[in-house]
C-alpha cells in the first residue's frame, strides 16, 4: 500500500469495537468513520433492526493522505441496498463504492479490494477509471462476481489467473462443464 493512499473498512456494527482496534493495530490513523445509511432495514434478531453500515476512513499512521473532491461531503453515504442481493451477503451497491475511490484516488491509479465479494468495488473501480486488484478466497463468490462484471459491463474477454496460469473465463466455464 502506498503510503499517501486512503483505507476504507466497511464493518459490522457490532464488531465495531474490534475493528478499529485491529484498525490502529495494522498501522493506520483513523481519520473518521462514514455511515452507509441503506433505504432499507436488514432485517435480523436484534430488538433494533440495522439501516445502516459503518466503513472507518484512514491512512497509514506515517504516510500523507490525498483527497481528490471538495470539503463538503459528509460521513452519511445514502445509498439504496441493490435489489438483488441473493448472490452475496454483504453485496454493496456500485455507487457507493464509487463515491470514496473517487474520493481517494485519481484516474489510472490501483484500488485493491483484499475482500472483493460480489465485485462492487472492481465494477466502481472500472466505471471511475481506476485499475481494480481484487482477491475473494471463497470459489462461489468468484463466480458471482465473474458473472456480475460481464453483466453490468458487456466485456467478456475476462481473464482469470489460476495456479499461475490466465485462462480466459470461457475456458474455466468449458473445463468445469467437462468435469460434470
Amino acid at each position: 500500500m502506498e503510503d499517501d493512499a486512503s483505507i476504507y473498512v466497511f464493518h459490522a456494527d457490532t464488531e465495531g469495537l474490534n475493528f478499529r482496534k485491529a484498525f490502529k493495530d495494522a498501522g493506520f490513523y483513523l481519520s473518521g468513520c462514514c455511515i452507509w445509511k441503506k433505504n432499507s432495514l436488514v432485517l435480523g434478531r436484534s430488538p433494533y433492526q440495522w439501516q445502516h453500515e459503518p466503513c472507518l476512513y484512514g491512512w497509514k499512521k506515517k504516510g500523507k493522505h490525498q483527497w481528490f473532491s471538495d470539503r463538503k461531503q459528509t460521513t452519511i453515504w445514502e445509498y439504496d441496498r441493490p435489489k438483488s442481493s441473493k448472490d452475496h451477503p454483504t453485496m454493496k451497491p456500485i455507487q457507493l463504492m464509487a463515491y470514496p475511490i473517487q474520493n481517494s484516488s485519481m484516474r489510472g491509479t490501483i484500488v485493491l479490494d483484499p475482500f472483493l465479494g460480489s465485485g462492487s468495488t472492481l465494477i466502481a473501480a472500472d466505471q471511475t477509471g481506476r485499475v481494480c486488484y481484487g482477491i475473494e478466497l471463497d470459489e462461489k463468490f468468484v463466480d458471482v462476481i465473474v458473472k456480475r462484471y460481464i453483466e453490468v459491463t458487456g466485456d467478456t474477454e475476462v481473464t482469470v489467473q489460476r495456479n499461475h496460469e490466465v485462462l480466459t473465463y470461457n475456458q474455466v466455464l468449458k473445463e468445469l462443464e467437462e468435469q460434470v
